[in-house]
């Protein structure tokens, strides 16, 4: 439990925050400017941004940034973010996993915090959206619904509890000290904490607000996933759409752009949800259309829009509804373009088209085909065959389209992805070895300094898919050889809190204070868990130890932790 920090976290600050600290006071502005874009360039150039790109200039950051220099204002999440960034390529040069648990709360934070192996936490916006709301105190499942906020305060939340705890242990180290030497363990409260930045909430001045409170509140990494705001759905339920790629590649640059004018090196981490998703919002971009679908015949039925709209004058019965729809996508089966170009051509036909594409594709120097390069190619095969297909009948109400997911669509997006993030999180349905290796060999054949995220979520059924005692004890370990370095189990918290509580209240209805004794006190001696005395775990001798300076230690009948009412001595 002892804290290691890395050698680069001790020493100066980095040069964008240390160089030229005078902030502008009037006058020209032009040397002001000049020396604030040198050492903006030389910041981009440092070991930390090596293999980050961005689409901006210095002169971008530094325009934007105001009279105040950054080196003025040191932001909570400043510290973390240089501590993780330094742990995740520790661990990834050594293989290694840096796992952790998603935490609710101050006391999940400090029991994971006596863990010395745990070197980061987690914070949910699924846990957050489903059990504090702050502002508006409306829970709900996660649909990114909640005000965009709520995060940003839990982990300010979980921060400042870091903080205080940290304070705790501090004092006790030094009060243990000046009795005798010791070599009594001092624990590491202060991990760094990465957070749900979910879908971003909005436009780019949107991310840009949520990056900011982020920063503010003391995140060191945020993951943005690439679903729609208001078609999101958390990555383990039906029904999510996806953003166009250029989207998403927007909110991470408005992310970076934000924490540039800011002066600070939080981690942005790429999720993509494409592997599992079934709509995309948008065909605007070519990139996507290779994974859109649309029927064939278009001209021998009704888009499946107009169907609805007419049942919906009709008034007929929702029933109906969902009975015609359900017709509707039977009997008009949905492909992406090339699968209707390789129904439609000949076998020698559509081994042609391979081979025209793949040179086109080298001769372009690009991975992907819009759908007018796709229908060229096709045509220059045969002009003559008729290749009807539209992906406008089957979208949806909503006007989504329908989207193909799988690997392929994760790999492609993450390529775009990982030039303009920290690290790339690969959503998946199952928990599958195999199609991690597949999915890094992949990405790290073009980046191999590539830092993967894997959810080892609780909504996968973990003994449902044939794993022994050996293998679920390794799977982690596993991951981490195949570059997958942060991984966390987002809900631990959430599970732990309900399982423990509910295996309490079901006993003690019927056995009283026996069932606490046995199921909480007892237990809580047997683990050697610190909350057994909560009012010492809280920082009751820490807070009398404030008192005993500003009363000049005229406080022995004030103090907290002292005299007959003090029951924690029974322990």
């Amino acid at each position: 439990m002892l804290r290691n920090y890395p050698k680069n976290l001790i020493g100066p600050r980095t040069i964008a925050r240390t160089t030229h600290t005078s902030c502008y006071n009037g006058g020209s502005i032009k040397t002001y400017v000049e020396d604030q874009v040198k050492a903006v360039t030389e910041w981009f150039g440092s070991d930390r941004f090596q293999n980050i790109k961005r689409t901006y200039t210095p002169l971008d950051v530094v325009k934007h940034r105001g009279s105040i220099n950054p080196c003025e204002v040191i932001y909570p999440s400043a510290f973390p973010s240089r501590k993780l960034f330094s742990l995740v390529e520790e661990h990834f040069k050594d293989k290694k996993p840096l796992h952790t648990l998603g935490v609710l709360d101050p006391v999940q934070m400090t029991q994971l915090s006596r863990c010395e192996d745990l070197k980061v936490a987690y914070v949910s916006g699924w846990a957050c959206s489903s059990t504090m709301v702050g502002s508006t105190n409306d829970v709900s499942p996660d649909f990114g619904d909640y005000p965009y906020n709520t995060v940003p305060n839990q982990v300010e939340r979980i921060m400042k509890a870091q903080q205080m705890h940290d304070r705790k242990a501090y004092l006790e180290k030094f009060m243990t000290d000046q009795k005798s030497s010791s070599n009594a363990e001092f624990i590491d409260y202060l991990k760094p904490i990465i957070a749900d930045g979910d879908m971003g909430h909005g436009g780019p001045t949107t991310v840009m607000k949520v990056a900011k409170l982020f920063a503010e509140k003391g995140a060191a990494a945020v993951h943005l996933e690439d679903q729609l705001v208001g078609g999101k759905r958390c990555g383990h339920l039906s029904g999510a759409v996806l953003v166009p790629t250029g989207a998403h590649l927007s909110r991470l640059i408005s992310t970076r752009f934000q924490w540039d004018i800011m002066g600070t090196e939080n981690l942005i981490l790429a999720r993509t949800d494409s592997c599992n998703a079934k709509l995309i919002s948008s065909d605007i971009d070519p990139r996507d259309h290779s994974f859109i679908q649309g029927i064939l015949n278009p001209s021998k039925t009704d888009r499946w829009a107009d169907k609805l709209l007419e049942l919906e004058r009709k008034e007929v019965d929702k029933s109906i509804i969902a009975e015609a729809e359900k017709e509707w996508y039977d009997q008009n089966k949905l492909y992406t373009y090339e699968e209707m170009i390789q129904i439609r051509f000949t076998e020698s036909e559509y081994k042609d088209y391979l081979t025209r594409k793949d040179k086109y594709l080298q001769t372009q120097g690009k991975n992907f085909l819009s759908v007018r390069e796709m229908k060229n190619i096709a045509t220059e095969v045969n002009s003559t065959k008729r290749l009807e297909f539209c992906w406008m009948a089957p979208r949806t109400k909503e006007g989504y389209y329908m989207f193909k997911g799988g690997m392929e669509p994760a790999i492609r997006r993450s390529l775009v992805f990982a030039p303009y993030s920290d690290m790339i999180w690969l959503e998946t349905k199952t928990p599958d070895l195999e199609q991690a290796k597949s999915f890094s060999k992949e990405i790290h054949n073009t980046y191999p300094h590539v830092k993967f995220v894997y959810n080892l979520s609780p909504s996968f059924n973990w003994t449902a898919h044939g794993f022994n005692g050996d293998k679920l004890k390794s799977f982690i370990w596993d991951l981490a050889k195949e570059g997958f370095v942060l991984q966390l189990v987002s809900l631990a918290g959430l599970h732990t809190n309900a399982a423990s509580f509910w295996d309490l209240a079901k006993n003690f209805q019927k056995d009283g204070m026996k069932a606490y004794v046995d199921k909480v006190q007892k237990i809580e001696k047997q683990l050697d868990c610190d909350v057994l005395t909560h009012q010492k775990w809280s920082g009751a001798e820490y807070m009398d130890s404030l008192l005993n300076v500003v009363q000049n230690g005229s406080s022995s009948q004030t103090m907290s932790t002292s005299g007959e009412s003090f029951t924690e001595n029974q322990f």
